[in-house]
């Protein structure tokens, strides 16, 4: 099966302070970085939603932003799924949906590569879901086919605020069952303290005070 990756970090953080939320260190790496990792180690290419700087990722991925900004995930992946299909010679198979704000998604995502791998063929995809009965449609694996006719349903202007949740109702989907923290995302600075997440833009000024 051949996956492709959208990575979704063009939200404002408004929880956090408009902090850089992508920037945000765990174990040494940015979210951003820990969201790339997860992303290819399943998929051939990925393309990044959103005010990236191009210095901070590979050259081979490929960074792209929703317009109007700030106009939600489904708008933003929209883009992104446009984005691969203008810049990657051939379709994939699938295409793996990521926010940028999970540090612990990479044990997740082989789980998510092999249910829709053994899924019959007219299951549009797959959703991580949480021991709470959580479905995270931004730690998603979709059929290429079934994502493009979904967001194809909706006129650009109706994809502006719209919810990844609505965006996929008309979907077959299976759910994945996420071990606890695989699907854990930075929303607020008590999530950040959670899973570990610092401000190395503060914690450098910090150290120079």
């Amino acid at each position: 099966m051949l996956i492709d990756a959208a990575v979704l970090a063009g939200g404002r953080s408004s929880r956090l302070g408009s902090a850089a939320k992508a920037s945000l260190h765990v174990e040494g790496n940015s979210l951003l970085e820990h969201a790339l990792a997860a992303a290819l180690s399943v998929a051939r290419t990925c393309t990044v939603v959103g005010p990236i700087d191009p210095n901070l990722v590979d050259s081979a991925v490929l960074i792209t932003r929703e317009d109007p900004p700030f106009s939600g995930p489904a708008a933003a992946l929209a883009v992104g799924v446009h984005h691969l299909a203008a810049n990657v010679p051939s379709e994939s198979d699938a295409i793996l949906v990521l926010a940028c704000d999970m540090p612990g998604i990479a044990a997740h995502v082989p789980a998510l590569a092999a249910a829709l791998s053994a899924a019959p063929a007219d299951v549009d995809g797959v959703i991580s879901v949480d021991a709470t009965g959580h479905r995270q449609p931004l730690a998603g694996l979709y059929r290429r086919r079934a994502l493009v006719n979904a967001i194809s349903r909706c006129a650009d202007d109706d994809l502006i605020g719209l919810s990844m949740r609505k965006l996929i109702e008309p979907l077959t989907l299976i759910t994945v069952e996420a071990l606890l923290g695989e699907t854990g995302d930075v929303d607020t600075w008590e999530d950040a303290a959670r899973l570990g997440a610092t401000d190395p833009v503060t914690e450098t000024k910090e150290a120079t005070e």
